[in-house]
């Protein structure tokens, strides 16, 4: 698995990467994903999540060609330069390319997911690696914001501390209506941003609300460890902003957000992790009752341990009946080394009208999942990705969890893992699980293939039920490794099932481009509402995609949208890139390495 992080150091731009003999960066450089399998020794399993350093590559310049409304060619445009936003300390930096029309105004519709301008037509927020920029200060990643209605383009850029560390800004990305006003937010995570008091990188997240006319970037608000009501205090590779999930936890009618640090040390144990909740008012996000979670908690299942990383993935959905959203953790290194059936764990605390319950919480482990079938599976990182989602129509919601590392028997095959939606909790009874051996499911299993590696759960079909989108980045398509594919799964009566399953890759007929090496199509997805019609549509990014125009090494990356139908995803026949996204002042390099959704985080592939 190509876990990667992006490492730079200030100063001129140059292109290529850094060369193998190159000195490894320090210690607070890497992000989440250069973890090393840890597991007992009756399983040949390959290194993954290895660190890939790079610096900023020159690239062309040009002008962004993004579509206006998602499907027609935009008129003339006008950059607006690059404004500074400073709130405790720290910069976010903002460009605006403005089409030549007057801007409509919306009513917040309060249907979608990612709906910025309340024009009842979700918008498109991916984040990218920067490159041949001109900004006034270093920047630490960039988001761009295309909408569906609103005449502009955002560029969100976070800024590199001093002396380099990793472009971190945009590895989580999510939205939800915090502020109640029925116009979605987008939060932004950075788990390497420097704190402006003690210099370590600790993390922060910015919050920008939505409007009439798009992101308010003006009312942006941030939260890092030393904000007011936050808890804790900011260490360096805490890494707090590395999941974020968004849902109603209390049930007011306003949005909160769960922020995972997995980083952070519980007293001496280094990297057990901890999850903060903020929840959402009239004004927004804020950190007064904020919540602070981890395994040395009476309430939280489980006991803190070093490396656990607890909080490294987060969702939020119902799983009871009632009106308050669920709070779901993964905590993937739990056992790791130490248990021959699995390893990983999932949490489940339930949300009430003081936030997060206190009482109830239950979990399950990756061994839940090892069958004696005569199949070998068994669940290695179980809840390295994570979803909620009602998938068989009774009104409680399944937790979904990811193991893109688990044997099945192949080696990084991975498997999906449905657990039954009840008022009494997880249990490995009746869990469904799903691999690409699973009757109906189409593809050819094998090595590598990191099946779960990304997930997303939302009703596509317009049948009532949720379906589960999975990503499989490392799939082989031909000859061609890595080249990825997505395989949605559909929601019936009786759960999650392989039949009716479809599966595409960049080899299919309606697919534009085609699989090549290193593509990893389907390492992010996202469901959201592109066309205001039938289920829910997909969004699916290739980041190591290279397109015409493109340095060898240095792909743009593509986002491919396919529309729902009552028979499944039906793919469009067009891309967003990040060369055709670029702007004048900055361009974009893996361009999908996060799509804004109800929740983000995990490893990067």
């Amino acid at each position: 698995m190509d876990r990667t992080c992006v490492r730079r150091i200030p100063g001129p731009s140059a292109p290529g990467p850094y060369p193998s003999s190159a000195p490894a960066p320090p210690a607070h450089y890497p992000f989440v994903s250069f973890r090393q399998p840890n597991r007992p020794p009756m399983v040949s399993r390959r290194a993954y999540r290895n660190g890939v350093y790079m610096r900023r590559s020159a690239a062309f310049l040009i002008l962004p060609t993004v579509l206006a409304s998602l499907v027609l060619s935009a008129p003339a445009k006008a950059a607006e330069g690059v404004r500074t936003i400073t709130r405790d300390g720290v910069v976010l930096q903002h460009h605006k390319v403005s089409w030549m029309k007057t801007p409509t105004h919306f009513r917040g519709a309060g249907v979608g997911r990612s709906d910025f301008d309340g024009d009842g037509v979700d918008d498109i927020a991916a984040t990218g690696d920067p490159s041949d920029y001109t900004v006034p200060k270093e920047p630490a990643g960039v988001v761009n914001v295309r909408y569906s209605s609103a005449p502009k383009v955002d560029y969100l850029m976070g800024v590199l501390g001093e002396g380099g560390g990793c472009v971190c800004f945009g590895l989580a990305l999510v939205t939800g209506d915090f502020n109640g006003d029925r116009f979605d937010d987008l939060a932004i995570g950075n788990p390497d941003e420097p704190d402006p008091k003690n210099k370590t990188h600790a993390g922060g997240v910015w919050v920008i609300p939505g409007s009439g006319t798009g992101l308010a970037v003006d009312s942006a608000i941030h939260f890092n460890q030393d904000s007011p009501g936050v808890p804790d205090s900011p260490e360096d590779l805490d890494r707090f902003g590395a999941a974020l999930a968004a849902g109603d936890i209390n049930g007011d009618g306003r949005d909160d957000l769960a922020i995972g640090a997995f980083g952070e040390a519980i007293g001496s144990k280094a990297t057990a992790g901890a999850v903060t909740v903020l929840f959402g008012g009239s004004a927004g996000l804020t950190g007064t009752g904020a919540q602070h979670l981890q395994q040395d908690l009476a309430a939280v299942p489980g006991a803190a341990e070093s490396n656990d990383q607890f909080g490294y993935t987060l969702a939020i959905g119902k799983v009871d009946n009632n009106k308050y959203h669920d709070l779901v953790i993964g905590t993937p290194r739990e056992n790791d080394g130490v248990s021959w059936d699995g390893s990983g764990m999932v949490t489940l605390m339930w949300g009430s009208p003081s936030g997060v319950s206190l009482t109830g919480a239950t979990s399950v482990t990756g061994s839940v999942v090892q069958t004696n079938d005569g199949t070998d599976t068994v669940a290695w990182y179980l809840g390295d990705a994570l979803a909620v989602g009602d998938v068989n129509g009774d009104g409680l919601g399944e937790v979904i969890a990811g193991a893109p590392g688990a044997q099945t028997p192949h080696i990084n095959g991975g498997l999906v893992a449905a657990f039954t939606g009840r008022a009494s909790g997880l249990s490995g009874s009746g869990v469904q699980i799903i691999t690409q051996r699973t009757a109906g499911v189409p593809g050819d299993p094998g090595n590598d293939e990191y099946f779960g590696g990304a997930l997303a759960v939302g009703d596509v079909t317009g049948d009532g039920r949720a379906d589960v989108l999975v990503g499989a980045p490392g799939d082989q398509i031909g000859s061609r490794t890595a080249a990825g594919s997505v395989t949605l799964l559909k929601g019936s009566a009786t759960g999650l099932t392989g039949a009716g399953a479809q599966a595409f890759d960049q080899n299919h007929s309606a697919v534009p481009d085609g699989s090549e090496n290193g593509d990893k199509f389907g390492s992010t997805v996202a469901l959201l509402n592109l066309d205001r019609t039938g289920g829910l549509d997909a969004v699916v990014a290739s980041p190591g995609e290279e397109v015409s125009g493109d340095q060898g090494g240095y792909p743009s990356g593509v986002i491919n949208p396919f529309y729902g139908s009552a028979s499944g995803l039906v793919p469009q026949n067009k891309t967003w890139s990040g060369r055709s996204e670029r702007a004048e002042i900055i361009g974009l390099q893996r361009y999908g390495l996060r799509i804004a959704g109800p929740q983000s985080g995990g490893g990067l592939f």
